[in-house]
């Protein structure tokens, strides 16, 4: 029994001086709540998404305090430089940004510099998502008469722990489309805050007279889309010969699936869309 209370004041002890040790170190300028702000999800719109939030500090002592800057951990954090001189007990604002880029959880912080004082650091985290977080590669799809096929991908970035479902894709009747299912590319982390992505090969086939201006649609049952142009207008040299060949007033030409021309130029290579 006596070891055992020896070892409770020992602990006691440690606790106690802990507590002195961080009185010592605390900054005198204190956030007003939580010293982290979680935005939580944060849906990408397009190629980045910005965030605001405002702290509120109070200078806990009974002196001036003077802020001389404020330090960003990262470039995708912006921070005002706040009041440069802050009276005894007042409280001031301190607006803040966070941008996040990428599908992935991120964790910032801003230290706020004071003159022969410590300084404060509060926190920002997010966790960002592409609000598409369905794409396909390439850019666009050309087909002609002479070169009925062509192949496309589509892009899928998935949060669920079972595997994704096929998608739903609609096209031109002239256009036979086969989804040879989602592939694994990278498995997701959840300590990371990143999402398992896949990818899905397409096989394209006209069975007639191929769409101008067309689309290929694919979306998921959580309803993202993406929209895969076919034969978008300049696409297939309508500025060096005029109309294309193959529109369907151009009578002096059959389709033909079958007829492949070897003097065809090959279509352009497919552009696999970057992560962001």
């Amino acid at each position: 029994m006596q070891g055992l209370a020896i070892l409770v004041l020992i602990g006691i002890g440690a606790l106690g001086a802990w507590w002195v040790v961080q009185g010592l170190l605390a900054s005198p300028l204190q956030p007003v709540g939580p010293v982290l702000h979680d935005f939580g999800v944060v849906l990408i719109e397009g190629k980045d998404q910005t965030v605001e939030h405002t702290f509120h500090l109070r200078n806990t002592t009974d002196r001036p305090l003077k802020i001389i800057k404020t330090v960003p951990s990262c470039g995708c954090t912006w921070a005002g430089p706040g009041e440069p001189n802050l009276a005894p007990g007042a409280t001031m604002e301190l607006p803040v940004t966070l941008t996040v880029k990428e599908s992935h959880k991120i964790d910032s912080n801003i230290k706020v510099v004071l003159e022969d004082e410590t300084p404060l650091v509060l926190w920002l985290s997010a966790e960002g998502r592409i609000q598409e977080g369905l794409r396909h590669a390439p850019n666009f799809i050309r087909i002609k008469p002479t070169h009925p096929d062509a192949t496309g991908r589509l892009f899928l970035e998935w949060w669920e722990e079972e595997p994704p479902p096929p998608p739903v894709i609609t096209a031109a009747e002239s256009l036979q489309i086969t989804f040879e299912g989602w592939k694994l590319q990278s498995r997701g982390s959840k300590r990371l805050g990143t999402p398992d992505r896949y990818m899905g090969p397409l096989e394209i086939h006209a069975t007639t007279t191929p769409p101008v201006n067309g689309v290929i649609l694919a979306s998921m049952p959580d309803g993202r889309t993406t929209r895969l142009p076919v034969n978008p207008p300049g696409s297939l040299g309508e500025m060096r010969t005029g109309e294309p060949m193959h529109l369907p007033d151009a009578t002096n030409i059959e389709f033909n699936p079958e007829q492949v021309g070897e003097d065809e130029p090959e279509d352009q290579p497919e552009q696999v869309p970057g992560d962001r």
